[in-house]
């Protein structure tokens, strides 16, 4: 219930802040934003329709149960790089991704193999990159990118030290 109020004051505040927009900056600078705004939605809504359009037909074609018995013929730094290249390729929200995990687990797949499956399963994502590429920039992506794995990595070899 706290998310939908919440929800709602944030939608008020950005009314106010368009009203504000029309009255101050005048039509023509309000008419101006609202177009250059619609443009870029249109132009972001098909890219992140094809996006998630890909990212379901991965998920549809590759059971867990298929990727599982991929990553299960790896095993330490090897399972690692792979659980990071697979999770970055299928990609998806964290909640999709636990079915995957679970049938790692089940079958003995290490906690560093699992951990960096699902890190970068959510953190990295080599199908957005060009999203990333054109919203963000060159150098952000690739920094981002770079720390992303770096991080997965890390905590991937904690994890198995930890667990």
């Amino acid at each position: 219930m706290s998310n939908l109020i919440f929800g709602f004051g944030l939608l008020i505040f950005v009314i106010i802040l368009y009203v504000y927009l029309f009255k101050s900056k005048g039509k023509k600078e309000f008419k101006k934003a609202v177009k250059k705004g619609n443009k870029n939605l249109i132009q972001n809504s098909i890219r992140i329709f094809s996006i998630f359009l890909i990212i379901g037909i991965l998920q549809n074609f590759l059971s867990p149960k298929q990727v599982g018995d991929f990553l299960l013929n790896f095993s330490g730094v090897k399972g690692i790089i792979t659980g990071l290249f697979t999770g970055a390729i299928m990609m998806g929200p964290p909640a999709s991704g636990y079915p995957i995990a679970q049938y790692l687990f089940e079958n003995n797949a290490s906690v560093s193999l699992v951990s960096s499956f699902l890190l970068s399963w959510v953190m990295l994502g080599i199908i957005f990159i060009t999203y990333e590429l054109q919203n963000f920039g060159k150098k952000f992506t690739i920094v981002r990118n770079l720390y992303s794995i770096i991080s997965i990595i890390i905590i991937a070899y904690l994890m198995e030290l930890i667990l």
